[in-house]
Order: C-alpha cells, then structure tokens, then sequence
C-alpha cells in the first residue's frame, strides 16, 4: 500500500538498492498486513546505517538503542518504537496484525522456525562473502567457491530437514509451517526458498 505523510504506520530502514536482502520478508509482512509504511532508504537515497546515525542525532527515537538495518520504526505509537533484529521485528508484525499464530505454542513454533531460517541465513552470508559481507558476491566468487560447497554439502541439509520435519509436524505438511492459517514463519520459509532457489540453482533442483 502507497503510505502518505499523514497515513505512515511504519517505516522500515534497510538499503536503498532494489535488491531483496534481509529487507524483503518484512516488505511481505507489512504488505499482508495492509499497513501503510514507508522504504525509508529507497526514498531518500540514503544509506542504511548513514539513516541509522540520523535517527540517532535525532530526538524522533527518545535515545532508544539502535543497530544495524533492518530497522522498523513503528509510528503509531507514542512516541514512537524502533525495533532491531529481523526474528523480532518479524514477530512483533505478526503479533500486531494476526500472523503469528492462535495459541502460545503456534507463536513459540512461528518463532523458532524464524529464528532458525535467521541462523542459516547468516551462515550463507558467511559462505557467500567470506572476505567482506557488505561486499558484493562478484567481487569475492573465487574466494567464496569452498566455503558454498561446504555449507551446501554440510550445514544446509540439517537445517532442510528440519523444516520439512516442521512442516510434516503440522497436519502431516499439508498446509502451513504452522496453525491452519498463514503467519511469519511462512514467510520465513518463502524467503528460504526464493534465496536457496536464486543463488544455488543446480544444488535447489537437486
């Protein structure tokens, strides 16, 4: 949805690239939830931690802690709340718009897939730009070729099987990660699946 300056709910502080990166599962959740918000780093050109510094010179965030993008910064409370972490930023949309699951035990398990899809993300930046991070993978393929068959070989199967033992656990992998109707962990997975797809091609049709 088009935020406007008098409708904004959230804005969300990442890169100002097209690329999907870490940015893109929290894109998916606000759109799900219709909620109006605001690219930040795409609109203004800026840089992510250069917008993070800003907000930090600013008196918007009332001296609250920041880190490193993503960042979302809900507006519709008083004052406002910045939130740091992809897991729990993930969550708290979820919570606050019905995608988190029905019962304590669905949010504990939307939560935990989450946070392990997080954990194997960033082992595949560690695989995939092992000399620099916010360095382009191009300019580092030749050095990263062992690191991506290693993790390919060794750490990516343990965490796949166990998201296909999540989804089986839950009525017999017929429906969603979780519950009977779609929360974050979802999302999670579509983003998975989406980056596993894009950057190991013939290691994902394997």
């Amino acid at each position: 949805m088009s935020p406007t300056s008098e409708s904004t709910a959230y804005k969300l502080i990442y890169h100002y690239g097209e690329f999907a990166g870490r940015g893109e599962p929290i894109r998916m959740l606000l759109h799900l939830s219709g909620s109006t918000w605001e690219d930040t780093c795409r609109k203004t050109k800026m840089a992510g931690p250069a917008t993070i510094q800003q907000l930090r010179e600013s008196e918007e965030l009332e001296g609250q802690p920041l880190l490193f993008p993503p960042t979302l910064v809900d507006l519709t409370t008083s004052p406002p709340t910045a939130l740091n972490q992809l897991p729990c930023i993930m969550q708290y949309l979820a919570e606050k718009h019905g995608l988190a699951g029905t019962s304590l035990l669905e949010r504990t398990r939307a939560l935990q897939i989450t946070m392990t899809w997080n954990d194997l993300l960033l082992g595949a930046i560690d695989a995939f730009h092992p000399v620099n991070w916010h360095a382009s993978y191009q300019s580092q393929k030749e050095e990263a070729q062992p690191f991506i068959e290693q993790f390919l070989a060794g750490r990516l199967p343990v965490f796949l099987k166990f998201f296909e033992e999540s989804l089986k656990m839950n009525n017999e992998g017929t429906g969603y990660m979780v519950g009977v109707s779609l929360t974050f962990a979802d999302v999670s997975m579509l983003n998975m699946m989406r980056g596993y797809q894009g950057s190991a091609p013939e290691h994902y049709q394997d």
